[in-house]
């Protein structure tokens, strides 16, 4: 069901021009990692015309990589509004290819990524159990925190020694872009609560213009740059090394992540009631990220990955639908014949770029905590959550720490996301040793038997991170149960409660020697339950059975059996 924020949720269809102005919302938040495919060329020492053409041919693979993911096909695409845009966790690898063999070497290397991620995509189903809601939702407050970190770093320059480079004219350019952005989602209505982001970067632009507030480097880069030009693509026969295989597989996986965190929160968002990651949107949405790569590797540039800030920006402007995401790919596809326009995208202020990537963080962040305090959680699950983020925040807090490790380890070390979520699914599948699907208890009658069974549902749902309101439904229902069990079924001894978890089900089971209890189809007469004891008896059954998705009663041996099922 759609969230009463969305304006558009993913399978609606907003007018032409509300899906043209917000793709270029969501062009705004992709351009900024325009810069990895730039760093890769000049850190090959290319020339600017070749730094531009690379950029131009980005531009065609990333909006194939995001019309893919969109397109929900019976292999491939999520379905989301998720755009593509180019991974930094191939911006090393790619250099050292290109150093190695040049641009067929980094065409085979980055189609072997490419099918590598889609064969991760495989086998993700079979690692449900290790991917649990509150795992995919400490995914997403990571992703949330990395964009934030960008926010961060972009908005005061922070070189690689940590210092700010940032202006007092640039951060008056970026605290009042932001300012705008933040009045108009909070306080503007309709047109201008959609347009929010798209306004204030307009704004913001042309603030940094006038107060001279952007860098000089890319502003001659955007006066120079031509209107209109063909790429140049040179097909290249692939190339293969196997002393690249690992670390470009390393950087598959990496991208599989994202990939798995950023297709769950699409569903989060666009789903008002959902509970868990669909596996199969999951699987897909990763063929589609792969599919991505193998496309920029035939096109001879970086390796594409899911964008985290599109899931952000569609939840701020209240716009999701996967229609946006038809005309931003065109529009990537289009403006790599624009040379000007990805220049001026790329130009765009970095105090500008950092209060964008604010904005967006923070909804990713709150989806995220959202899902993790939706589940009980146990000590074990708050030992996973609450290592994987420390040693994620680390990362960005002591940088040199994490650069320091061992070659083999530098993919899983790249940044606090990979470190933080990689460090959850090892202690997750670590943690699981032990852990029991089923657990008994016998309750005494008597004074304390309601907290007994309060304490026995709420340890074991801790233990297997059930939601919350299905254990409280599940308490009381169990506990009036019991007290009905013991008032009008002549009891012998304790009553027996066996319950059985899997992510889907929630099944109780209360035994006892007595008699049956009668769980009636429709309520008693109120003259029934006037005058009549077995009216009482009636009405107790009924209002049991209303508390549960399906009640059973049986009769095995000498034990009266009453079944609980709640769906999960």
């Amino acid at each position: 069901m759609r969230p009463s924020n969305l304006i558009y949720s993913v399978d609606e269809k907003p007018p032409a021009l509300v899906c043209l102005v917000n793709a270029a919302q969501q062009l705004t938040i992709i351009t900024p990692f325009l810069v990895y495919p730039i760093l890769v060329m000049r850190g090959v020492g290319a020339d600017e015309q070749a730094v531009a053409n690379f950029v131009g041919l980005s531009f065609l693979a990333v909006g194939i990589g995001t019309l893919l993911q969109a397109w929900p096909a019976k292999w491939t695409g999520s379905g989301f509004l998720i755009s593509s845009s180019p991974a930094a966790a191939f911006v090393p690898i790619d250099i050292a290819a290109i150093k190695a063999g040049g641009v067929p070497l980094l065409t085979g290397m980055t189609c072997f990524a490419g099918f590598a991620e889609i064969a991760f995509a495989q086998i993700v189903r079979r690692f449900r159990p290790f991917f649990p809601a509150e795992i995919s939702g400490l995914c997403i407050l990571l992703i949330g925190i990395y964009v934030g970190v960008l926010a961060i770093k972009s908005a005061f320059g922070l070189d690689a020694s940590a210092q700010a480079t940032v202006t007092s004219r640039e951060l008056v350019v970026g605290g009042g872009t932001l300012a705008l952005m933040i009045g108009l989602n909070l306080w503007a209505k309709g047109t201008a609560r959609m347009l929010c982001a798209i306004i204030g970067v307009i704004c913001g632009y042309a603030a940094a213009v006038a107060l001279g507030a952007f860098d000089p480097a890319a502003m001659k880069v955007l006066t120079t740059a031509s209107i209109f030009a063909l790429p140049q693509w040179t097909p290249a026969l692939p190339h293969f090394s196997a002393e690249l295989a690992v670390p470009f597989a390393a950087a598959a996986l990496v991208c599989t992540l994202r990939a798995m965190g950023d297709v769950a929160t699409g569903q989060k968002i666009n789903d008002r009631d959902w509970i868990r990651p669909d596996m199969t949107s999951i699987r897909k949405g990763i063929v589609s990220d792969g599919a991505a790569t193998v496309a920029a590797g035939l096109l001879g540039v970086l390796g594409c990955n899911t964008q985290s800030s599109a899931n952000g920006m569609a939840n701020a402007t209240g716009v999701a639908s996967r229609n946006v995401a038809f005309w931003l790919g065109a529009m990537l596809i289009v403006f790599a014949f624009f040379p000007v326009i990805p220049a001026a995208l790329v130009a765009m202020p970095r105090a500008v770029v950092g209060a964008s990537f604010l904005f967006t963080g923070c909804f990713i962040m709150i989806s995220g905590l959202q899902i993790i305090t939706s589940r009980l959680l146990d000590a074990r699950r708050t030992f996973i959550i609450g290592i994987a983020l420390t040693l994620s925040l680390g990362h960005e807090i002591f940088p040199a720490l994490y650069n320091s490790a061992p070659t083999a380890l530098a993919p899983f070390l790249s940044s606090g996301l990979v470190t933080g979520l990689i460090i959850a699914l090892v202690l997750n599948a670590v943690f699981r040793i032990g852990m029991r699907s089923k657990a008994t208890a016998g309750i005494a009658p008597g004074p304390g038997a309601h907290d007994a069974v309060r304490a026995f549902l709420e340890q074991q749902g801790a233990r297997w991170g059930a939601r919350r309101d299905v254990i409280e439904r599940a308490i009381f229902g169990t506990a009036q149960a019991e007290e009905s069990i013991v008032e009008h079924c002549s009891v012998q001894g304790p009553v027996s409660i066996e319950a059985s978890f899997d992510e889907f089900n929630l099944d109780i089971r209360l035994s006892w020697r007595g008699d049956e209890l009668t769980i009636p189809d429709k309520r008693p007469s109120d003259e029934e339950i006037r005058e009549t004891e077995q009216g009482l008896l009636l009405l107790a059954g009924f209002l049991i059975q209303r508390n549960a998705d399906r009640v059973r009663t049986a009769r095995r041996g000498d034990r009266a059996v009453l079944e609980f099922h709640f769906q999960h």
